[in-house]
């Protein structure tokens, strides 16, 4: 079963109510939000300046991610 759960983001001066998909099964080390693209351009992280570029093993093959601190 699917939980979802409603987010507020904030970053800096930008504000974007959200939905997120909550323990989607993939496990991290710390806590982590993934952002499509369209989210990241509305919270003015896209594209990425600030951030590192990871490749992130997942089912579906690799996938090229951004990772802010």
């Amino acid at each position: 079963m699917a939980v979802r759960l409603k987010l507020r983001i904030k970053v800096s001066d930008k504000v974007i109510d959200a939905i997120a998909l909550l323990n989607s099964g993939f496990e991290a080390p710390t806590p982590q939000l993934l952002l499509p693209i369209d989210t990241a351009k509305a919270l003015n992280m896209w594209p990425p300046e600030d951030a590192r570029e990871v490749v992130l093993e997942t089912a579906g093959g690799p996938l090229r991610a951004w990772f802010y601190n």
